[in-house]
């Protein structure tokens, strides 16, 4: 099996500390306050702005941020 990477596993580890940090931010700020349950589709659209490469921080704004 040389050759063969762990892509997937290392996608899913950055992820979830992707998602670690989007969470202790947008607590931070008072965007969201604990328990905060994530739901599937907003897990989802944060994989997305995770995938185009938004920072944590970026991505919490984008999600709660005011539309104008």
């Amino acid at each position: 099996m040389s050759g063969q990477t762990n892509a997937p596993l290392d996608h899913e580890d950055d992820l979830r500390a992707w998602l670690s940090e989007w969470y202790d931010y947008a607590v931070s700020v008072g965007f969201i306050h604990p328990p905060y349950e994530l739901k599937e589709a907003v897990a989802e659209r944060l994989e997305g702005y995770f995938n185009v490469g938004l920072s944590p921080h970026e991505g919490a704004t984008v999600f709660f941020g005011t539309l104008h």
